[in-house]
């Protein structure tokens, strides 16, 4: 029996793939970085021309955060975690 994959456990995206996910996501740049805890969208467009790499955690979250993971998906808690 295999170990069960975490969320992050994905492939590196490719910068082409970055732009495409943001883009089916509807997210401009700068909503993409907002959105992953980042000062500005200079980050989010190294990420889609391979002057940077992309965090695998963080893009976890997006992935997570824009429905598009392919293995996982968030989803509110039936009952609140304070109950």
């Amino acid at each position: 029996m295999s170990a069960p994959t975490l969320p992050t456990d994905l492939a590196a995206p490719t910068p082409a793939g970055i732009r495409a996910a943001r883009e089916a996501s509807g997210l401009s740049g700068e909503a993409a970085a907002q959105l992953v805890g980042l000062g500005s969208r200079k980050r989010w467009s190294e990420y889609e021309t391979g002057a940077a790499t992309i965090d695998p955690i963080r893009w976890a979250f997006f992935l997570l955060h824009t429905g598009q993971h392919p293995d996982y998906r968030l989803a509110r808690r039936r009952t609140p975690a304070h109950a």
